[in-house]
């Protein structure tokens, strides 16, 4: 004879979280869960190889991230 389950909305409680009650099938992402939002987005650019190492080592000889060099050096007047 197998265990018959029965699926109710009551809480249940589950293992060691005895004081705490589950509701069945609840769950889903949480308010303020994961990375903030930071207003930039992500784009690819394909660049002869040459040019990419270059920008690189301008990036980390400047101690910035291959974005932000970019970005200043699109951003500068002129």
């Amino acid at each position: 004879m197998s265990k018959r389950i029965v699926y109710t909305d009551e809480p249940i409680k589950i293992g060691r979280r005895v004081g705490r009650e589950i509701l069945p099938a609840h769950g889903g992402p949480r308010a303020g869960a994961g990375r903030p939002p930071t207003g930039n987005e992500p784009i690819t650019l394909r660049l002869p190889p040459k040019l990419l190492a270059t920008v690189r080592r301008n990036a980390k000889r400047v101690g910035q991230t291959l974005s932000q060099f970019v970005a200043a050096k699109l951003q500068r007047p002129g």
